[in-house]
Order: structure tokens, then C-alpha cells, then sequence
């Protein structure tokens, strides 16, 4: 809708409007009719995307003053479509009309002086986004030198209004109810940037383009090493140009959705197109704050994700589809890219950052965020659910089975710190499956060996990861469930009393009662056959190795990573040590990009249970479950459980022949040796570890003298957990 609604012809009539809501299906169909975002209803109810959309799948109702607001907001848009009047309803129950076509920031103004029109020249004292500027349609259209930039031509302007008295006719009259918070009349829309349709669109250069200012102007680094002349001098023209050049990536799956454009701004073309080098603070980062990036893109009728500002963001029409037209944006003077995630060269000069993003991409996927989000992202690419655009509700994507199609609240035992559902829970409900963090003095035999060793498994949490079975629905509470290995949930036993070694660390961190995810308690069903479990929260629906085609993707692309720099899966033992002590010397942007899939790997795993990232969710004391399918903290338990479930059995392999680990934190742990190798441990007869590359492999990562234990020991540190905070990893 491009212009404010007016329901000032409309109102006045003596029917009151319903005291229900209507049902979820014709809330849809008002809203879809009238050509309304769900950002845009959110915000003329001051309310979440996320919230607005729940109602409207009818997953939760409004209460309160929220109701009111929405019933009066759903009335009006029925009496403009059906010409029928409707009442003016109260200033508290008022919706934010202006938010339904206009900016809050860009309403009309009355100034002390008049100045030109920009439009017709003419003088006004009427001031619109703080220019000069008949309202309505006083003055005529501007000619195509005052136009906004846009790729496409605009459309067509709104039909004039109806008077009171008149019949309906087929286009329904505009809609503008009275408020204090719309005190004036429309200003005509400005023109708006067209998105091409999802069939038209061609994909010509490249997933991204790297944008760096030269003297004659912006310069688009390709993927492909190419370069490309930009014109543009502000946002709306550089969202124009990249419309018309056709940049995106195909879907890594035939069923999966397409990926639009990145744009990398560097510093110096962040300048050129007169954005600010700040960050925005916490309030201008919420999408309808009045930052002026997000002033530029409403005037072309753009607007940003519920995540809003920040160093990456997704920008689309505000009419469009989110996961289907947008085109992304990573600011690196604002945090994109940041060495801490991804370990970039200094200095990469804006081809090279290009081509290692283009690599990055071919072997992952488009990155449009920090490489957790980005493997998370990853999971359901190769996953990909059914998905139809959300305005023309075309097929844009077929999906396939498996994919995590429903948002889905986690089991009560599962919800993280800070859900609605922990809330009051106790602490003896939380999941119990954590990694192994635990060390011990060392025995007498132990301290007679001259040095102690550290190996680090490779991807610890990835290395079998590809084995847990996930369902796509809701977990049910179940009392004397019969355990099922292949049934994914959460089941309450005690485990505390499974036989294990004091040598060793125990296999589960619970005593006594606790819930344990399924790979834990086959682990445990394993060692002991009679345990039953007291109480279940079980998922039912099909359930398949989710992760398996992610892992593989991961699996591969290391590889091929590893071979780049030298490394492969076929090197005798001396070989492979003695590439891996030189890879800190070997090419700094192959080092990155290895650096890159190990953190899409490891830290996508966090994203599963990640608290929202909205602005209108962050400050709640008790969040509800974000609007994801793929928001899983089962997930993520199960992944913590199976890695917990293998490192304990290699420990007790290796205990047999009377090496046992000293110190654990996660993924790194001590032995102490005779010799300063590593091959000490693994070449013996019952090793469970094995020298190599692939997940689950394990790699030296330092020596130390006996001594240097028995003193961190003396000071109640955790050896492992101190080489794993100060050791350089791959």
C-alpha cells in the first residue's frame, strides 16, 4: 500500500464493529487483498513481525488493548474493500495508520515559511520528510528528473478518493481513519523499486560482488575476479544496478530456494554512498526505527527483516517475500566479517576478499552472516522445506522429505536459559547432556613420566553428528515409555549409577534422576541392558539422520580446503605431522577459509538453541520460541550427547592400555607419555585415537613437561580447558 489510508469517507456509519476477531484464514485474505506486508500490520499495531504472524495463523490470539487494535484494523480494511462504512474507533484502540503506507518520521508537517514544491515548483509551507511538497494530489507527478531511482517503472497512482455518497465501484476506495498519530492527509507515494518475478529472474554474475570506490567511482569486485563499473551514488541506485545485473546464487538442492544477492560494502564505498561509518546503536537497529539507511529504503517501499540493522542485513520489498526477494548487505566498518568469526588477512584488498567469498560460497553457501548462522542456514538448504511466496503464493521451492517444516515449542526438560517454558522449572528438569569438562591429579605412575601431551579431536560435535535421527513436530509426554534408539526426545531414568572407571570421567553428567537425549541413553543401554526409562518426551513423526547431507557437504569441502594447503587424507603419519606444524606458515587465505568451515561447523550447533535476535525479543525476561523450524535445542542436546557418548568410549579403549586422560575441556585432552609424541598413544594396540584429518581424527596440539601439570593441578586449573583457550586452532 503506497499511500497513508484514509477512512475519513468511510467513517461515520452506525454499525459497531464486531467484538470477535475474524478467523485465521479471513485475516489473511484481508490482509492479503489490501496488499499489506505483515511488517506493516505489525507496525500499525505496535507489535512483533513474529507476533502479527501468529495471529494471523491463528497460533495465538491477541488479548487486551491488542485485540482491540487488531479488530479495528481487520474492520477497516473489510469496510474499504466492501465500501462499507465502518466507526471511528477510539484513540487508544487506534491502529498506527501512518505505518500502513507512510513513514512515522515522514508524516506532513505544517513549516513557518513556504518554499518551492520539490514536485511542481510551486511555493508550499507544507513540508513531507522535511521537503518542501504538496500533499494529496494538488500538485502534478514529478517529472523523471525528480524521481526516486528505480529499476522498474512504478505503479500506477492511487485512484482518487470516492466522495461519501458514492456506489462502490470494483476498486475500493482509500482508506485513512483519523488519528492523533496521522494528523494530516496523504503525500503522493514516491516511486518504488520492482523486484523481477521469481521465474524472470537470471543469474548472470555471481552470487556477490564486493564493492570498493575508485576515483571514477563505485568498482563491483566479482567472485570470479571480474569487475564491474557501478554507477550508483546512493543506496536506492546500488539496490537498482544490482536488480539489473543479476547476481544470486542457485539453490544447493533442486527442491531448496535460490539465494539473492550479497553486497560486501567496504569503507571507502560505504563513504561514496554517504552512509555512515557508525554502527547504529541498539534503538536505531530495530527495522522501523527512523535510521536514515532505512528512511532510503522505505521511500523506495523496501524494507528490512525482523532482525533490522546491523552488519548484515537482508533488504526487500515490503510487499515481497523475505526468503525470496531480498538482496543482503554485510557493512564491514560495521562488523561484517570480523576477524574474531572469520580470521581474514589484514590485508585483502577488496579482489581478493571477493574471491575468497566466492570460494567460500561455492564450497558452503552465500554468506550472510557470521559462519555459525551461516551453517545453521546450511542445514536447511540441503533440507529444504516446501516453501510458496508469501504475496503470490506461487511454488518457490518443493521441498524434501525430512525438512523441518513446523515451529515447534521444545519439550519442557529441552528449553533453554531464558524460554518462556524455564521459566520456573527446576534444576534437576534441565537436560542433562553436556561435553566433558573434567581432570583430576595425576597418580604416581603418571608423575614418573617425563611429559605430558594434548591431542584435540577434529569437529568433535560434527564427528557423528550425521547419525542423530530428528522429527519434524512436537515432542508428547509419554509415562513408562520402552526406549527406542531410533525414537528421537528426551527420556527421564537415573543414570548416575552406570559403572565407570575413577580414572575416567563419568560417562553422564547427571546424579540422580535426569532427562537424557536419546543417543545418551542408548549409550547407557549399551553398558547397561535393564535400564528403563520413568518418563518420556517423545517425537513421533518420521524421523531421518537430519544432518547427514550437512555433514557431508562440511566433510568435503575441508577436504578439498586441506588439499589447497598441502594436506591429505592419504599421508603416511610423519608427513601429515609434519604439514600440520607448518600450516601456520602456508597461504593466510586458505588458512581463513579452513578457519571458516570449522566455525560453520562448530558453531552452527549453537544457533540451534540460539535466544532471538530481534530488537522487539532481545529485552524479554522470558522469550517463546523463536519463529524458526530449525530452532532445535533437542538438537543441539542430542549433538552434545552423541560427542560426549564417542570421546567416552575412545577414553575407555585407550584406558586399556593404561594411558587415562588427565584433563578434558570439550574437545582437547592430556595424556601424560613417556616420549613427547602423540603417536605414543595412538599406535598403541586398543588406541581409540587415530592421527588424521577427518572428523573424529585427532591432531597434536602441544607438549609439556610433567612439572607444568603438577603446578596448574596444585592451582585447581583445568590444563585442558588452559591449552584449549591459548592454543592456536587449525
Amino acid at each position: 500500500m503506497d499511500g497513508l489510508f484514509g477512512l475519513d469517507e468511510l467513517t461515520g456509519g452506525t454499525r459497531q464493529p464486531s467484538h470477535g476477531l475474524p478467523d485465521p484464514a479471513e485475516s489473511h485474505r484481508l490482509r492479503q487483498e489490501s496488499k499489506l506486508s505483515l511488517h506493516q500490520v505489525a507496525d500499525a499495531c505496535g507489535v512483533s513481525e513474529t507476533t502479527a504472524r501468529a495471529w494471523e495463523e491463528g497460533r495465538t490470539t491477541p488479548r487486551g488493548t491488542n485485540a482491540a487494535i487488531y479488530r479495528n484494523l481487520l474492520n477497516a480494511l473489510s469496510g474499504r474493500l466492501t465500501a462499507t462504512p465502518v466507526p471511528q474507533p477510539p484513540a487508544d484502540e487506534s491502529p498506527d495508520w501512518a505505518a500502513l503506507g507512510a513513514l512515522r518520521d515522514e508524516l506532513p508537517t505544517q513549516a513557518t515559511s513556504a518554499a518551492p514544491c520539490w514536485r511542481c515548483q510551486q511555493p508550499t509551507a507544507q513540508r513531507v520528510g522535511k521537503r518542501p511538497q504538496h500533499l494529496g494530489t494538488r500538485c502534478s507527478t514529478p517529472t523523471t528528473a525528480h524521481s526516486e531511482p528505480t529499476a522498474y517503472p512504478p505503479p500506477p497512482p492511487l485512484s482518487a478518493r470516492a466522495a461519501p455518497s458514492a456506489a462502490p465501484t470494483a476498486d475500493p476506495p482509500p482508506l485513512a481513519p483519523p488519528s492523533s498519530r496521522s494528523p494530516h492527509p496523504p503525500a503522493t507515494a514516491p516511486a518504488r523499486l520492482t523486484i523481477p518475478p521469481l521465474g524472470s529472474r537470471k543469474i548472470t554474475h555471481g552470487p556477490l560482488a564486493v564493492l570498493d570506490a575508485a576515483p571514477e567511482g563505485l568498482t563491483a569486485h566479482l567472485a570470479d575476479s571480474g569487475t564491474r563499473s557501478c554507477p550508483a551514488g546512493d543506496l536506492p541506485a546500488l539496490l537498482a544496478w544490482t536488480l539489473r545485473q543479476g547476481f544470486g546464487a542457485a539453490p544447493l538442492r533442486p527442491e531448496g530456494l535460490a539465494v539473492g544477492p550479497l553486497l560486501v560494502l567496504t569503507p571507502s564505498a560505504l563513504a561514496c554512498l554517504g552512509l555512515s561509518a557508525a554502527a547504529p546503536s541498539s534503538p536505531q537497529c530495530h527495522p522501523r526505527s527512523d535510521h536514515p539507511l532505512l528512511r532510503q529504503i522505505r521511500a523506495l517501499g523496501w524494507q528490512t527483516d525482523q532482525d533490522g540493522l546491523g552488519s548484515w542485513m537482508r533488504l526487500h520489498p515490503s510487499t515481497g517475500d523475505p526468503a525470496c526477494d531480498s538482496i543482503h548487505l554485510a557493512i564491514t566498518d560495521w562488523g561484517a566479517l570480523h576477524h574474531d568469526a572469520w580470521k581474514m588477512p589484514a590485508d585483502l584488498d577488496a579482489s581478493q576478499l571477493a574471491c575468497l567469498l566466492g570460494q567460500y560460497t561455492s564450497l558452503m553457501r552465500t554468506p550472510l552472516g557470521a559462519p555459525g548462522a551461516c551453517g545453521h542456514q546450511l542445514m536447511s538448504d540441503l533440507r529444504p522445506a516446501l516453501h510458496r511466496h508469501t504475496t503470490t503464493r506461487t511454488m518457490a521451492a518443493s521441498g524434501v522429505r525430512g525438512a523441518l517444516t513446523q515451529v515447534v515449542d521444545p519439550a519442557p526438560c529441552e528449553a533453554p536459559a531464558g524460554h518462556q517454558l524455564a521459566a520456573d522449572r527446576a534444576a534437576q528438569d534441565t537436560i542433562a547432556d553436556t561435553p566433558i569438562h573434567w581432570w583430576r591429579p595425576p597418580t604416581a605412575d603418571e608423575v614418573t613420566r617425563p611429559y605430558v601431551v594434548c591431542l584435540a579431536v577434529n569437529l568433535l560435535h560434527l564427528a557423528g553428528c550425521n547419525e542423530i535421527r530428528v522429527a519434524d513436530g512436537p515432542a508428547h509426554q509419554i509415562n513408562h515409555p520402552v526406549f527406542d534408539p531410533k525414537m528421537p526426545g528426551s527420556w527421564l531414568t537415573d543414570l548416575s549409577s552406570a559403572p565407570h572407571h575413577p580414572m575416567l570421567p563419568p560417562p553422564f553428567a547427571s546424579r540422580g534422576p535426569a532427562w537424557h537425549t536419546t543417543p545418551a541413553f542408548a549409550y547407557a543401554a549399551a553398558r547397561q541392558p535393564q535400564l528403563q526409562p520413568v518418563e518420556g518426551w517423545l517425537r513421533h513423526a518420521l524421523a531421518v539422520p537430519y544432518l547427514a547431507p550437512w555433514y557431508q557437504r562440511i566433510r568435503l569441502a575441508r577436504l578439498a580446503v586441506l588439499e589447497r594447503l598441502g594436506i591429505t587424507p592419504h599421508m603416511d603419519t610423519p608427513d601429515l605431522l609434519a604439514a600440520l606444524h607448518n600450516l601456520p606458515y602456508a597461504d593466510p587465505g586458505q588458512r581463513a577459509l579452513l578457519h571458516a568451515i570449522h566455525a560453520t561447523a562448530e558453531d552452527a550447533f549453537t544457533a540451534l538453541a540460539q535466544p532471538p535476535t530481534q530488537p522487539d525479543q532481545t529485552a524479554l525476561a522470558a522469550w517463546p520460541t523463536p519463529d524458526k523450524p530449525t530452532w532445535r535445542p533437542d538438537l543441539l542436546a542430542a549433538v552434545h550427547a552423541k560427542a560426549r557418548a564417542n570421546l567416552h568410549r575412545k577414553l575407555g579403549q585407550t584406558a586399556r592400555d593404561g594411558y587415562f586422560p588427565l584433563a578434558i575441556a570439550g574437545d582437547h585432552v592430556l595424556f601424560a607419555t613417556h616420549t613427547p609424541h602423540l603417536s605414543e598413544i595412538t599406535d598403541q594396540p586398543n588406541s581409540g585415537f587415530t592421527i588424521g584429518i577427518s572428523p573424529g581424527h585427532v591432531r597434536p596440539v602441544a607438549t609439556h613437561p610433567m612439572r607444568w601439570l603438577k603446578d596448574l593441578a596444585a592451582e585447581g586449573t583445568n590444563a585442558a580447558q588452559l591449552l584449549k583457550d591459548t592454543c592456536p586452532s587449525w
